[in-house]
């Protein structure tokens, strides 16, 4: 039984391991009825000699194969796969339909086109079965795949053509047609603004890099990102990683590599219009004029680069960081860097139209209190940009200018971390008179406020004082400091404390409804800096016409 054993797996046929037991004795069985009862393991041999030999497997012996590679008659139908089982079991048997059918043809092809030998090319068809569950069950593009068993098998690196053969055969390579690619761009696009709210691109990057940090991307993404999009802005590099990108929606892809997606095919064409309608300068040839025979978007593509070396090598660091993520990791910061490349898109196409779009007057009186009212009453499902600036109003009514307060965060981007800016709340405001300097900060929150937020929130504070300690006990020991933050929401979990001990630090605690804060801004005379610090901002190009949108519905 050994020596049969042997024999089975010395024909590298892709059969799943969890299977080689009922593989060997099925093939046992299957020479039985052919009346090769005796010397097994010798009848296979022989037609493995005569299959290289003469280039061509005998009737007898290909038969045999497609057999064991596939019977709808036999239970299980195949031994290429652990289980056919599942939501992916007729992708499976419909694979190993193919393999069964193809399975001498696509070898020849190995030979004939991949230049790989007859041994080669058999080994490579060992692992066919793994190639297929990758694609089907893991959405691996070939060039993921080939990533991933050039660790096994050295052949395949960088020779995604081969496991791209091998799915064709399958029916089961990955494609990438215009009509999944335009809804993947029009997702992209609605979800520009939830991703990035009221900020600009210098804003976005920074939120871009922060959360690659947080997936664990080694490598300065603040850097790289500020030299592709503004410091050696080359708009063509921008188009070549929102083509890789564009892929990885769809599928887990080696966004290095350059060629398996036809970037000179329809979807490319289609995305160079986007950009051009967009007034952003980039060739209809953009990707042959900076791709051309190119194997891989990596450091030997840079150094290939005669110009905007800066932006090339950012975006090979940013595509190789990418792909050696994991696959849910890699897709979102993908997503995050799609929404960044249509937050440029859609700023420079107002910018080139020239004008932009759903301006909001200056606010009358009574305009204004509807307007305040009607952010009062729920979320206004703006990213929290409306709630934000009304937190900013009502933070200087009650603090104000004239009577000695200062502030930070005012008109800051609503995902401006407080951390990061040092600060107390979205918006502060100083009171630095000794011997009890105050400190009133103000949190915007749209919806219900939680426990889990606010102690988020206190723990982000205690690292704000340490930043500032210096600075606060230059006016006074920190003990002494008065420190209040405002939590504005449009409800309230149950129990919310009321103080809380940071850092050593008394910080009192307070929770206000913006209905309420409306009204206070409503009887306060407040018309001018409402139109200044509320209305103004919003006639920001990185605001998103919808947010100016919901304004205008408000106050017509």
């Amino acid at each position: 039984m050994f020596e049969l054993r042997a024999a089975v797996r010395s024909i590298l046929l892709p059969v799943a391991s969890t299977r080689d037991e009922e593989f060997v004795n099925e093939v046992a069985r299957h020479l039985n009825r052919l009346e090769v009862k005796e010397d097994q393991p010798n009848w296979i041999a022989v037609q493995l000699r005569q299959w290289k030999r003469e280039a061509s497997p005998s009737p007898e012996f290909q038969k045999f194969v497609k057999d064991l590679l596939y019977s709808a008659d036999r239970e299980p139908a195949t031994f290429m796969f652990d289980s056919t089982d599942g939501p992916n079991g007729q992708r499976y048997l419909a694979a190993a339909r193919h393999a069964s059918a193809a399975f001498f043809e696509l070898h020849a092809a190995l030979v004939k086109t991949h230049l790989l030998d007859h041994d080669s090319a058999r080994q490579i068809l060992s692992h066919a079965g793994m190639i297929t569950r990758l694609a089907i069950e893991e959405n691996m593009t070939a060039s993921e795949i080939s990533r991933l068993i050039a660790v096994r098998d050295n052949r395949f690196l960088l020779n995604w053509r081969t496991v791209q053969t091998i799915l064709t055969k399958f029916n089961s390579a990955p494609e990438l047609n215009l009509i999944a690619s335009e809804k993947i761009f029009g997702d992209d696009q609605l979800t520009e603004p939830e991703l990035f709210g009221d900020l600009d691109i210098s804003g976005g990057i920074q939120r871009v890099a922060q959360i690659a940090k947080n997936l664990g991307c080694s490598g300065d993404f603040s850097k790289w990102l500020s030299d592709l999009f503004q410091n050696d802005l080359h708009p063509p590099y921008l188009l070549l990683l929102h083509f890789q990108l564009l892929i990885q929606a769809k599928y887990d892809h080696a966004v290095t590599y350059a060629y398996e997606f036809k970037p000179r095919g329809l979807v490319a064409h289609w995305l160079i219009d986007k950009y051009i309608a967009s007034g952003i300068p980039v060739a209809k040839n953009a990707f042959l004029n900076n791709a051309k025979a190119t194997l891989r978007f990596d450091q030997v593509w840079v150094t290939g680069r005669t110009d905007n070396l800066c932006s090339a090598k950012a975006l090979a660091n940013i595509l190789e960081t990418i792909e050696n993520l994991g696959s849910l990791a890699k897709a979102e910061l993908a997503a995050q860097i799609r929404g960044l490349l249509h937050r440029y898109i859609r700023t420079q196409s107002e910018k080139n139209m020239g004008q932009l779009p759903n301006v909001i007057p200056d606010l009358t009186e009574a305009q204004a209190a509807v307007l305040l009212t009607s952010i009062g009453i729920g979320n206004t499902a703006t990213t929290g940009i409306l709630e934000q600036r009304l937190v900013d109003c009502y933070g200087l009514l009650q603090n104000k200018e004239a009577d000695g307060w200062a502030h930070k965060g005012l008109g800051d981007s609503v995902f401006a971390a407080n951390t990061f800016r040092k600060k107390f709340g979205d918006v502060e405001f100083e009171l630095p008179v000794r011997p009890n300097p105050r400190i009133v900060a103000y949190e915007s929150h749209g919806g219900r406020l939680t426990l889990p937020y606010v102690l988020d929130h206190l723990d982000s504070l205690a690292s704000v004082i340490a930043a500032r300690e210096e600075e606060l006990s230059s006016i006074a020991s920190l003990s002494d400091w008065k420190i209040e933050v405002v939590f504005v929401a449009h409800s309230f979990e149950n129990d919310l404390p009321a103080r809380r001990q940071v850092s050593n630090i008394d910080v009192a605690l307070k929770y206000m409804l913006f209905e309420t804060a409306a009204a206070d801004l409503n009887v306060g005379n407040f018309l001018a800096e409402i139109n200044t610090h509320l209305v103004l901002p919003l006639n920001s190009g990185f605001i998103h016409p919808k947010v100016r949108q919901k304004v205008l519905v408000a106050i017509s």
